[in-house]
């Protein structure tokens, strides 16, 4: 991510709230709620402000938060010691992060695949892929090609204007093709696969997403 998006979220998240909000997507909670995560060990990708690993935190992760935002991970920091949970954070670029090989039971990458030019996304999904632990869940989601700023971005909106787009868009390198996220992690079990376009009320204006949101398994052996 080059330093223009990174200050973009810095002053996306230097308000006094958490910019997009603390609640997780459904499709998530509604697979952890009732796990019993005590002890385990997550990886929050591009965390932000950190709702993700928040969550699991609260649930007795050891959780390790990475971003390039220091303003996010500054925000994150305070919001885990308010809640008395312990989260790891490091600031760095995904392009260097070093990924320890079969180390985390959950790995989160929201909002975070589609944010990396080709070459450094196809280092983090090998990363991923060599991060978690064999029955290892992976939880990503990303933007789709049906996403109102990329039929924007290609001059075909149709009846979609410039007021239906996230005021982040910008930040968006990778538009993902329908099934796309599926077939990258085709090697995965898939737990809950979900496209869609939806309403988003949790930042700016209210607009509109397009979204792949996937949970999925690595196979055991």
């Amino acid at each position: 991510m080059d330093s223009t998006r990174t200050q973009t979220f810095n002053t996306v998240y230097s308000g006094n709230d958490c910019y997009y909000g603390i609640e997780v997507r459904p499709e998530f909670s509604d697979h952890f709620k009732d796990k019993d995560l005590e002890g385990m060990s997550a990886l929050d990708l591009g965390c932000g402000e950190g709702r993700y690993g928040l969550y699991l935190a609260e649930k007795g992760c050891r959780v390790v938060g990475v971003d390039r935002s220091g303003v996010g991970l500054e925000k994150l920091e305070k919001l885990a010691s308010k809640k008395g949970v312990p989260i790891e954070t490091r600031r760095t670029d995904l392009s260097e992060f070093d990924f320890p090989t079969a180390s985390f039971d959950i790995i989160v990458a929201a909002t975070v695949l589609d944010h990396l030019r080709d070459a450094v996304r196809r280092r983090t999904v090998k990363g991923i892929k060599t991060a978690l632990k064999p029955g290892g869940i992976l939880y990503a989601n990303v933007f789709t090609v049906a996403d109102p700023g990329y039929k924007l971005k290609k001059g075909n909106p149709g009846r979609i204007s410039a007021a239906h787009v996230s005021d982040t868009a910008a930040g968006i390198a990778h538009y993902f093709a329908k099934d796309e996220l599926k077939s990258v992690f085709a090697d995965f079990s898939i737990i809950n696969y979900y496209e869609n376009v939806e309403p988003d009320h949790s930042h700016g204006r209210p607009h509109f997403h397009g979204w792949a949101c996937l949970l999925a398994k690595k196979p055991s052996a």
